[in-house]
């Protein structure tokens, strides 16, 4: 019988550059979604509240969540986070490095649309109401042709 190739995804964009739509394709039909906005989306509207004092606790319960997917062998995890430079995709080396132990694939991947670097297209484009001047802020960070093994790197 032939192995599944399991798969560990770190997606990359700003908002509204099309990230949670690549990420949902990659995820397909065997895979899960991690995505911290996830946690500001909890309650039965699924209505998005964003609070900024409770940021840090939405990215901790995403590591934890996501990390117990690398555990439970879940063949394609996709973290879909904004991750702009290699200090924010730092906080899952655990993650990274426990699911190439496990024989996981890992890579980067970011939305290849026309706009991902468009502030005012990702200001018009962007579901969470993320103002212009925060989206600017993002893209003035983003650091660009991150590999896997720059977040490795100790």
């Amino acid at each position: 019988m032939c192995e599944v190739a399991k798969l560990f995804i770190l997606m990359r964009g700003l908002p509204g550059s099309g990230k949670s739509t690549k990420a949902k394709e990659l995820a397909g039909e065997q895979g899960q979604v991690f995505s911290t906005d996830d946690f500001f989306c909890l309650n039965e509207e699924q209505e998005y509240k964003f609070d900024k004092q409770k940021l840090g606790k939405a990215h901790t319960w995403n590591q934890r969540r996501s990390l117990a997917a690398v555990e439970a062998n879940i063949p394609i995890i996709v973290i879909d986070n904004t991750n702009t430079t290699i200090r924010e995709m730092r906080s899952y080396l655990p993650h990274i490095e426990l699911a190439q132990r496990l024989g996981y694939e890992v890579r980067i991947e970011e939305p290849e649309t026309w706009w991902q670097f468009d502030v005012y297209e990702l200001d018009r484009k962007n579901t969470h109401d993320v103002p212009k001047e925060h989206i600017q802020k993002m893209l003035n960070r983003y650091v660009k042709d991150v590999t896997v093994e720059d977040i490795l790197k100790k």
